[in-house]
């Protein structure tokens, strides 16, 4: 995947459609009612805010001290994924790491990290749409 089309700009799919099957896939939803939420097998909104944030917090310092020096903890967010992801409370679903990791895995410039954030953000956006409906 990539996050630029040939032009060299960032692809808008990553920021609407692609953004929002996405986060789709993060809510499970019973299979005995489907109107009600899976809590087991879905990410909660404190585990997205806790991964989204510790983004944010990159990017600060990428902004502050260069993308060349923090892409090595950039790169450590794939371990945090992996190691919430087989927690054995409280974890997070595999969809949410395999994200994390593919996306991680694009990671190699300063542009791409760029782009990577407005997808996530657009991914949270949508994220807390579907949990405002399922939860009114």
């Amino acid at each position: 995947m990539s996050y630029f089309d040939e032009s060299g700009s960032i692809r808008s799919e990553l920021l609407d459609e692609a953004a929002k099957t996405t986060a789709e896939k993060f809510v499970v939803y019973s299979r005995h009612d489907p109107r009600k939420l899976d809590r087991s097998r879905s990410l909660s909104s404190a585990q997205m805010r806790r991964f989204f944030s510790e983004f944010r917090q990159l990017e600060r310092r990428v902004k502050g001290e260069g993308f060349d020096k923090l892409k090595p903890l950039i790169k450590m967010v794939k371990s945090k994924a992996s190691y919430a992801a087989n927690r054995p409370t409280n974890s997070i679903p595999k969809s949410f790491r395999d994200f994390l990791i593919d996306n991680v895995d694009q990671i190699n410039t300063k542009e791409d990290f760029e782009a990577f954030m407005l997808h996530f953000e657009a991914v949270v956006g949508f994220f807390y749409g579907i949990e405002a409906v399922r939860f009114n």
